[in-house]
């Protein structure tokens, strides 16, 4: 990146800034947090994942013939497709604030990689074509889902049940995703004696933590809330206030990390072809930043389950009609 001084136009962005913002987007971004990474080096990757199982058989005399028997596999493909944001900003603006710009800048910038990210691989938002179905609508599909509400005990007991799905699957919950209203309902929930069952100390009988905080632990797995705003996410009947998954069953494909470049020169255009920006002759310049990222499911067959139309390693609770609670 060529060197920018504050006498040509300060528009330089620091390369510990573009570092920081990597960074920021892996600690914000909840898919980042919880689901398997994998490096990719091409745009498209192979995964071949077991489609069967052997059989075998017993011999019914010394001389009997034995089992044959095949095994198969299905072939699940990543592919890395872009994200990308350009941030325009006028030169004077640059000349004449008195804090570090790009301070500013970059949580803003990391925030909407890490919702863009979030919103495409769970609930499908602007989600790439050759991406497979979102992680909720797959549950979903999968039957794998839980109305709040439909435990005659508690919340808690709708979550068990939510385990129990992925569980009947053949996989085994190791982490849970919120939406951060969600914070209310186990802070609320208390035994027969009006105790509170979810106390920042963490009680015995539910394993939990400290519910305040941006990552908790419930039943001893990671319990990560959202803040994002998702619409998925939102207060309303049929939407939805927990993901449990088996995040090791997921990847996301990491072929870039967030990259940016400056220009000076050059026009930004709207998807109809009208300009909407021309730097130079508007004296602003603007920062381009690129990442590329797949994600992908293999879902290969096991014991508990071998129909890939009822399996899947994640399940969700659903808001209840009545009220849009929990």
């Amino acid at each position: 990146m060529a060197s920018i001084t504050r006498a040509t136009s300060l528009a330089l962005i620091p390369e510990d800034v573009q570092k920081d913002i990597v960074k920021g987007v892996r600690n914000k971004s909840a898919v980042m947090q919880l689901m398997k990474q994998r490096r990719m080096s091409r745009q498209q990757q192979r995964i071949p994942v077991m489609a069967s199982y052997p059989t075998v058989g017993w011999l019914t005399s010394e001389t009997g013939l034995k089992t044959t028997s095949t095994m198969s596999w299905d072939n699940v493909y990543l592919y890395a497709e872009e994200l990308a944001v350009i941030v325009a900003i006028p030169i004077a603006l640059l000349k004449d604030v008195d804090y570090p710009l790009w301070d500013e800048i970059k949580p803003l910038v990391e925030e909407a990689f890490a919702i863009a990210l979030d919103d495409a691989v769970l609930f499908g938002t602007n989600k790439p074509a050759s991406w497979p179905t979102a992680v909720v609508p797959a549950a979903v599909a999968a039957s794998n889902v839980v109305i709040a509400g439909t435990s005659a005990i508690d919340t808690l007991e709708d979550l068990n049940q939510v385990m129990l799905a992925v569980e009947n699957d053949g996989y085994a919950v190791n982490g849970f995703w919120a939406r951060s209203q969600f914070k209310a309902y186990l802070r609320g929930m208390r035994d027969a004696n009006k105790g509170f069952l979810y106390d920042p100390a963490g009680p015995a009988n539910t394993g939990a933590a400290d519910a305040n905080q941006r990552m908790a632990t419930l039943y001893g797995e990671k319990l990560a809330f959202s803040q994002a705003g998702l619409a998925g996410f939102a207060t309303a009947a049929g939407n939805y206030s927990v993901v449990a998954a088996d995040w090791d069953q997921f990847i996301l494909g990491v072929r870039e990390d967030i990259d940016s470049e400056l220009f000076r020169e050059g026009v930004i255009q709207a998807s109809d072809g009208t300009i909407v920006t021309n730097l130079m002759q508007q004296d602003m310049v603007a920062t381009r930043w690129v990442a590329r990222y797949g994600f992908a499911v293999p879902n290969p067959i096991n014991r508990m389950n071998t129909n890939s139309a009822t399996r899947y390693p994640a399940a969700v609770l659903q808001q209840r009609a009545s009220t849009g609670g929990e």
